[in-house]
């Protein structure tokens, strides 16, 4: 199957599998037009794919972004965020992740630029909603332990195992190759 129409036209995309609980924080970003190519795409380009939600803890509101291909993780404080600032505030923390992994900047700018604007979508992999929902714990213990940093409770966060009797999927550890420049090219 082809990919999405606005990639076939070379317009990059991040695709952001958004969970109900999430949708209102990402409404202002535009949603995939044919959701069941979109699907395939981001399943056949899970560099280019992340799961999102939103979780409540204390009065703050936190969005959570699970990176498919990778362990990466990213956590936004979106309390007082207007939506539209989303997008910057992942970048940026992006950009002060990247390095904590051995991670040059140049890939980063490469990443970027190969990934393009965010097409928000319905969740496509369970086994990444599953993660989401363990995270979002963890995220919400942090909290509870006096850890407010969003950029902190990332970095913690993607070094938690898996619950129960499931493998991780990504780890780590593997973060640098899972994210090497080779791999931010399109496949079909």
């Amino acid at each position: 199957m082809r990919p999405e129409r606005s990639q076939i036209k070379g317009v990059p995309i991040v695709y952001l599998n958004v969970l109900q609980k999430g949708r209102d924080l990402f409404r202002d970003y535009p949603n995939v037009r044919e959701p069941a190519q979109a699907k395939q795409a981001a399943l056949a380009n899970p560099t280019f794919s992340w799961h999102a939600t939103a979780l409540q803890v204390q009065r703050q509101r936190f969005v959570l972004l699970n990176h498919d291909a990778s362990a990466l993780c990213v956590v936004l404080n979106a309390t007082a965020t207007d939506q539209p600032r989303l997008a910057d505030q992942f970048w940026d923390q992006l950009a002060q992740q990247w390095p904590q992994y051995g991670l040059p900047a140049a890939d980063l700018a490469t990443y970027r630029q190969a990934a393009g604007a965010w097409q928000i979508m319905a969740p496509s992999d369970h086994r990444q909603v599953r993660r989401l929902s363990e995270q979002g714990m963890y995220v919400d213990f942090l909290w509870q332990q006096g850890i407010t940093s969003p950029l902190e409770m990332a970095l913690l966060v993607a070094q938690t195992p898996p619950l129960g009797r499931q493998l991780p999927r990504h780890q780590v550890a593997t973060i640098a190759t899972d994210l090497a420049p080779s791999r931010f090219r399109w496949r079909e």
